[in-house]
């Protein structure tokens, strides 16, 4: 799911994945360059792993992000 500063809502979205073969054991890796924008102004992408636990339940994300002074303030992601 992409929040973008660009939108009101977030969408589900496919990103691009670079693969070290074609085998079932090939190991991937995403690319979410390809979606975020304002490559000018910070070119590399951040990332950090979150964990939920919800009762018995554990999730675990990967989650990609960019951080700038110059970039737009992502209102769908503000604690406002």
């Amino acid at each position: 799911r992409l929040y973008s500063a660009s939108w009101s809502r977030p969408r589900q979205v496919t990103m691009l994945m670079q693969c070290s073969d074609r085998s079932r054991n090939a190991k991937c890796f995403p690319i979410p360059e390809s979606l975020l924008n304002n490559a000018s102004v910070q070119p590399y992408v951040h990332n950090c792993f979150v964990t939920l636990h919800e009762g018995r339940h554990i999730y675990q994300f990967c989650v990609f992000f960019k951080w700038h002074c110059h970039l737009r303030i992502n209102t769908l992601l503000s604690s406002g």
